[in-house]
């Protein structure tokens, strides 16, 4: 039995999380910037409701969820991977849905639902590994085999 559709799904999932890790690293990156923070800064002076510690805050937020989209980016593409191999050929349907949904799981709690797509596809493929049954070998086949 072919497996295209669950090895598909997984490397989608596996581009949109290597996506999701570039996402995270932009965050890092203006979470550090002295640049966007002094545009930031800047700009807050027209809003009297914003507060320098307001903005400090919601810097840092963003520093901290870089490296949470960045952690679990990294952890859905070593389980997407690992899900593909196994599902490749069809050898290991059962651990390669273990990984995906282990994939799911770990993507969507990690990243506070950001990496929401990459886990939605590793569920599918889970399920898909779960739900799909080897076809059993016809009597037809059985005679070709013993010529």
């Amino acid at each position: 039995m072919k497996r295209t559709g669950e090895i598909t799904l997984g490397i989608i999932g596996i581009i949109l999380s290597v996506l999701t890790a570039l996402v995270g690293m932009f965050f890092m990156w203006i979470s550090k910037s002295e640049e966007i923070k002094s545009f930031v800064f800047e700009e807050s002076l027209n809003d009297p409701t914003v507060t320098p510690e307001d903005i400090e805050l919601v810097l840092n937020f963003m520093g901290g969820g870089g490296w949470a989209l960045i952690i679990a980016a990294i952890l859905g593409v070593i389980l997407g991977i690992i899900g593909v191999i196994a599902i490749k050929g069809n050898k290991k349907p059962k651990l390669a849905g273990a990984m995906f949904i282990i994939g799911t799981v770990l993507v969507g709690v990690i990243s506070f639902g950001f990496g929401f797509l990459p886990a939605i596809l590793y569920l599918i493929a889970g399920i898909m590994c779960f739900a799909r049954k080897p076809s059993l070998p016809s009597p037809s086949d059985e005679q070709l085999e013993s010529f």
